[in-house]
């Protein structure tokens, strides 16, 4: 067995700054209008495709890198069993936790949001399919129609394949089977002799063609939806980065070449880049150029980042033991709180940029304090997110705070289940008996509602119908798809009747006070009124997909 190495605080650094910048990259697809993210928001930004697309390039790649240099560090520290019981609990046990406490609340908002990936493919609800098209427009499949709560939901997660989801986690999954399978190669490459005393410049550059091919010949067939089976094109791409990783760490005169040409290689990087968005802004149209072009994009950003980290961040600082900790469990929280804040977040009438800006300092904010506070004092929380024991004496002051802590957990899962369970509005009705279909969606603290598909959407000449009944002239030419019909609607005290709102009838052009109470999960009644409410009219409204049970025949 080799000698424990030496701490790299270069590579700490690098380690932390991947995961952090996942606040930065994920919040970003949120705004994104390139598929795929759990949550989408309605007003898109073509920047947000820019940034998320620029760190893509080199991000997962950096963490595949990073990983393959820590697992020869690893191996050589503890040997081929104690490797892979490592592997075991700093892998397999996060990511079977991960399943169970984190997947099913971040699918079940996927679905609840129009948008479903799993293992076959992405399926979108026909609300959002517009906002795919100008990237895709053949369009996307449509997906199946979701209005469960969410205790109907989570037992089909872990019973039917195409609920599963593993998220962010595929990345653990991912490495956790690459070590593995890949073991007898990293463990005969250890067990070489580093004669390598020197290496030409150009040696580093050589990973781009294995990464070009990959890119160009299998990414067209697979682009990627990390279900591990059947995506060749990432397993073949995030290998080369992993064994790259290794190599440069079992080879010391490659690391020092990475390091003298991380100016180089930055430059090479910018270069691809600014080739890749002219692409991006249709002034060619050669997908081959793309691929290889993202290929070298990305290899050179991560020799950049290496050469730079050697040369500026070699040394450590009083909070650096406190992040390089912190940054596994960031990593494994960090998504629940993006998706779960993000979904309600996106759904107020605030801009992009202050939904971002918002989004962002919320989600590092609930998953610092979830680390801090609610995993890093425990052992149990710390052994379910791979960490490593807690070696230093604990006072007799931990106890009542822990046990204070888990009242507080206690109580947030409570509260959390009451809200879960809760029935709500919120979600797509048939109104009119099926004449059209309405997204009613929490604005601020209330419900709004507009109208997003019509069975009969065009007038007698072929024309989109248009608001014409409107008393305001200059609203009268607003499509009548995309129309807000119900505005301001509050809740009452008990959670089971909305009010203190508006109802618009556009076939009339009037706006009447409205009241809505719910008769079950599937069935709502409006009644819309002038003055009080006995002077008025009830409609109905159903739960669409749930029409068939509704029936009452």
């Amino acid at each position: 067995m080799h000698a424990l190495p030496l701490r790299r605080y270069d590579v700490d650094w690098l380690r932390v700054f991947a995961v952090y910048l996942l606040f930065v990259f994920h919040t970003a697809m949120v705004f994104n209008p390139a598929p795929f993210y759990h949550i989408r928001n309605a007003d898109l930004s073509f920047v947000m495709l820019i940034v998320a697309g620029f760190i893509s390039l080199w991000h997962m790649p950096l963490f595949f890198l990073l990983a393959g240099w820590s697992a020869h560090a690893s191996l050589a520290a503890r040997g081929t069993g104690g490797f892979v019981k490592e592997r075991i609990l700093k892998l397999w046990i996060p990511l079977v936790m991960g399943s169970v406490l984190l997947m099913p609340p971040i699918k079940y908002v996927e679905l609840l949001s129009g948008l479903d990936a799993n293992y076959s493919g992405l399926y979108v609800s026909p609300a959002l399919q517009p906002s795919f098209r100008p990237l895709i427009p053949a369009g996307l499949p449509t997906m199946q129609p979701f209005n469960e709560s969410f205790w109907e939901f989570l037992p089909t997660f872990f019973t039917r394949l195409e609920r599963y989801t593993w998220a962010h986690l595929w990345f653990i999954a991912y490495l956790l089977v690459f070590t593995v399978v890949y073991l007898p190669l990293l463990r005969w490459l250890q067990g070489r002799r580093s004669d390598l005393v020197a290496a030409p410049a150009w040696w580093v550059y050589l990973p781009i063609l294995p990464l070009a091919l990959i890119q160009m010949i299998m990414r067209p067939y697979w682009p990627g939806l990390q279900n591990l089976y059947d995506d060749w094109a990432n397993v073949c791409y995030y290998s080369t980065y992993l064994l790259a990783g290794f190599l440069l760490a079992q080879y010391p005169a490659l690391e020092r070449a990475v390091h003298r040409e991380w100016k180089r290689a930055l430059g090479i990087g910018i270069a691809s880049t600014m080739l890749l968005l002219l692409g991006v802004l249709r002034v060619y149209d050669l997908p081959s150029l793309l691929l290889a072009g993202s290929a070298v994009a990305g290899w050179c950003f991560v020799l950049a980042l290496l050469g730079a980290a050697h040369r500026f961040l070699a040394s450590v600082t009083a909070g650096l033991p406190y992040l390089v900790e912190s940054a596994f469990p960031v990593y494994w929280l960090h998504q629940a709180a993006i998706v779960l804040i993000g979904y309600f977040l996106i759904r107020t009438e605030l801009g992009i940029s202050v939904k971002y800006a918002l989004l962002l300092i919320a989600s590092v904010s609930t998953t610092l304090a979830v680390y801090h506070f609610g995993i890093r004092p425990f052992a149990i929380a710390r052994f379910c997110v791979g960490m490593k024991p807690q070696t230093e004496r604990r006072s007799v002051v931990a106890a009542p705070r822990r046990a204070a802590a888990a009242v507080i957990i206690g109580l947030a899962i409570s509260s959390s289940a009451r809200i879960a369970s809760a029935a709500s509005p919120i979600g797509l009705w048939y109104a009119e008996g099926g004449a059209a279909q309405v997204q009613i969606d929490a604005c601020e603290e209330a419900l709004c509602g507009r109208i997003v598909w019509l069975r009969s959407p065009f007038d007698e000449d072929g024309c989109d119908l248009r608001d014409g009944r409107n008393p305001d002239g200059a609203l009268r030419n607003r499509p009548i798809i995309g129309l807000q019909v119900l505005t301001g609607l509050q809740t009452s005290a008990d959670g089971q009747l909305w009010s203190g709102g508006t109802i618009y009838d556009p076939t009339s052009g009037r706006t009447y006070r409205c009241t809505a109470q719910l008769d079950g999960a599937d069935r709502l009644h409006l009644r819309g009124y002038i003055g009080v409410p006995l002077i008025g009219r009830t409609t109905t409204w159903i739960r669409v997909g749930s029409e068939n049970q509704m029936c009452k025949r």
